[in-house]
């Protein structure tokens, strides 16, 4: 029983690792984080423009309008009023979004590691009414941000910033994602 529970631990940590010092010093092909500021990434803001859906998640239900997040994004809204005819009528802006839930008109998202509160009472004015900073510690990596989608080399992240991104260039083989 232990070692099928060792095999386990070993194959679930296995995917993604650090190691303590690298293979050599010879850079490899891989991917490096880009980074974002938070002042600016954790603002806030509505676009009556709507925004192309790239990236889906979830969906939630409030009154005539659906709310789906555009996972990392922010929020497509909908006018549902007719269902016929529904039709995107703006985008709310919230980075590292993943998930929200509505209770009254206050829409509850995920802003990377923080937890902010928008009143959507008026859809064309909304406004952020409160803000939990680090309510979803996560090591200031946005999960999928986390590690590049791609198996190979990449640079270890910092964990005081906020990683928004990656790119193709040459690393140092610290870092390996099978």
């Amino acid at each position: 029983m232990r070692f099928l529970l060792f095999l386990a631990f070993i194959s679930i940590f296995s995917t993604c690792y650090r190691r303590p010092y690298p293979v050599s010093n010879k850079k490899e092909w891989g991917s490096k984080p880009v980074y974002g500021i938070d002042t600016i990434l954790k603002k806030i803001s509505w676009s009556a423009t709507p925004a192309i859906l790239k990236d889906a998640g979830n969906i939630y239900v409030k009154g005539n309008y659906l709310y789906q997040v555009e996972t990392g994004n922010g929020i497509h809204v909908i006018n549902n009023s007719n269902p016929a005819t529904a039709a995107r009528i703006g985008f709310i802006t919230i980075n590292g979004c993943s998930q929200i839930s509505i209770k009254g008109n206050i829409l509850y998202s995920n802003n990377y590691d923080d937890m902010v509160m928008i009143d959507i009472s008026n859809i064309n004015a909304i406004k952020e009414v409160a803000r939990t900073k680090m309510a979803f510690p996560t090591g200031r990596q946005y999960y999928p941000f986390s590690s590049p989608k791609e198996a190979g080399y990449y640079q270890c992240p910092r964990t005081d910033s906020l990683v928004v991104g990656w790119v193709k260039d040459s690393v140092l083989p610290y870092c390996y994602k099978n």
